[in-house]
């Protein structure tokens, strides 16, 4: 039998929008962040990426799809032109995800390797998001560790906010959704709150809930370093960006 993983890492945060110029800057100036460098894996696919360090190790993405017939270009017409989308996390290894995924009835979208590592992403329409698990060794590194765009980004990132601190995902079924998330990667088994359900990826909860109007990512918990503005909130990219 193979070894489940028992740990997850939330990594990073995709926003979508079909204005990439405009709703990155928003984004950028909004959160005071620094500047960004890019996926060097997604324009093979179509996809122009603005990728700007949050924290030491988490990051906040834009992607727009490049031509009008882009699968996400036809998507975000029918969602209003922006989104939440998709959440990047690290897994010590991909062992046993393909089986559990078929045993619950869970498309994978994609199966690649990205820059070396092995990755499967899966369909938003059955897990409330489009769900990246990247096996990645040791825990303490990550893709952008050793690329200088990326070591440069880091270097100039905001102090306004520090960290991703977790995000909210509205579902039909809150608790049967954290336990689907749960199973599949390997971990404990969710925490049930009086509003749906948590799973801990290393201490950065994933949090479902209710659905409300608005299904998948609809919130991101980010720290700030100014205690004044905890509790306050702001919207980019149909997407509640809560200050803690």
């Amino acid at each position: 039998m193979n070894e489940q993983p028992r740990w997850a890492q939330l990594r990073q945060v995709v926003l979508a929008t079909l204005d990439h110029a405009g709703d990155t800057e928003l984004v950028r100036r909004t959160l005071q962040l620094g500047p960004s460098f890019d996926d060097p894996e997604l324009a093979t696919i179509g996809l122009a990426d603005a990728t700007m360090p949050v924290g030491a190790d988490t990051y906040l993405e834009v992607c727009s799809p490049m031509t009008e017939d882009h699968q996400v270009s036809k998507w975000l017409r029918k969602v209003g032109g922006t989104s939440g989308w998709c959440l990047s996390t690290q897994v010590p290894n991909l062992d046993g995800v393909r089986e559990r995924c078929a045993q619950l009835g869970v498309r994978i979208a994609v199966e690649a390797q990205a820059l070396g590592h092995e990755i499967i992403q899966l369909h938003p329409l059955d897990v409330g998001v489009l769900l990246e698990l990247d096996s990645f060794l040791p825990r303490d590194e990550w893709f952008w560790d050793d690329m200088e765009a990326a070591k440069v980004a880091q270097a100039q990132r905001g102090n306004f906010i520090d960290d991703i601190v977790g995000v909210e995902i509205a579902i039909e079924d809150p608790a049967a959704m954290a336990a689907t998330w749960a199973t599949i990667i390997g971990l404990p088994e969710p925490e049930l709150v009086d509003d749906g359900a948590v799973v801990s990826f290393s201490g950065r909860p994933i949090r479902f809930v209710g659905l409300q109007g608005r299904r998948g990512l609809v919130a991101v918990d980010v720290h700030t370093t100014d205690r004044s503005r905890v509790g306050d909130s702001v919207e980019l990219c149909s997407t509640r960006f809560r200050f803690v």
